[in-house]
């Protein structure tokens, strides 16, 4: 094990620690997730000393890579099952859908970036990761990917005043849906889809997200 790598992997464990400390992280897999994809090889070099910490970091395009405890709060409550189809709106760096990969396992995660060059750095990041499963989209996110649908799991990693109709349509019943909804501020919202309608399984308040941008957005 070279210094670096040493020194990431204290970094991590001091991260992992904090994250159980406050409650969001509580699942197993989810740990092992956090503990197999390297946050590291998903940031700029210009953020590598601060890969583990709790906090979001600028990537490009004025686009963040979320932060530790949120991807964490969303994966947990998505209940990613192996073997499932899950469709992530808005792909930046490529972490957050490559911990939705190793969850997945047999199944497949279809990723949904507008920028084109973060769709290159995502591939790029994945690939260096040997992650075969992650299908990384240049398209409007806000218009889903009806192509694949529908989807057992939708993850928006992008604020939005209301969830898009189109994100809606491609959910399977009984699937589930996160988001993070509202203006300037957002809650994080979990719907399970069913026969009659959306229905609101959990909400939390207090998060702030960078806008999803697209056809059904007013931005």
């Amino acid at each position: 094990m070279t210094v670096i790598e040493k020194k990431y992997q204290t970094a991590l464990n001091d991260l992992i620690a904090y994250l159980k400390n406050s409650k969001f992280l509580t699942d197993k897999y989810v740990e092992d997730a956090l503990r197999k994809i390297p946050r590291h090889e998903f940031v700029p070099e210009s953020e590598l000393d601060n890969a583990y910490y709790n906090e979001p970091l600028q990537i490009m395009k004025n686009q963040t890579i979320s932060q530790p405890g949120v991807v964490t709060r969303m994966t947990e409550w998505l209940d990613v099952k192996d073997g499932q189809k899950i469709l992530e709106i808005g792909t930046g760096s490529g972490w957050q859908s490559a911990i939705l990969s190793y969850l997945v396992g047999k199944g497949d995660v279809y990723s949904v970036e507008r920028h084109p060059e973060l769709v290159k750095f995502a591939q790029e990041n994945l690939k260096k990761l040997k992650i075969d499963n992650v299908h990384v989209i240049l398209c409007d996110g806000s218009l889903g990917y009806p192509q694949a649908s529908p989807y057992d799991r939708i993850i928006i990693t992008a604020a939005c005043t209301e969830i898009p109709l189109p994100l809606l349509e491609q959910l399977r019943e009984n699937g589930l849906i996160i988001a993070p909804v509202g203006d300037s501020s957002q809650s994080l919202v979990l719907l399970q889809k069913t026969s009659k309608g959306m229905l609101e399984i959990k909400r939390q308040s207090k998060y702030v997200f960078v806008p999803l941008v697209g056809k059904f957005t007013e931005k």
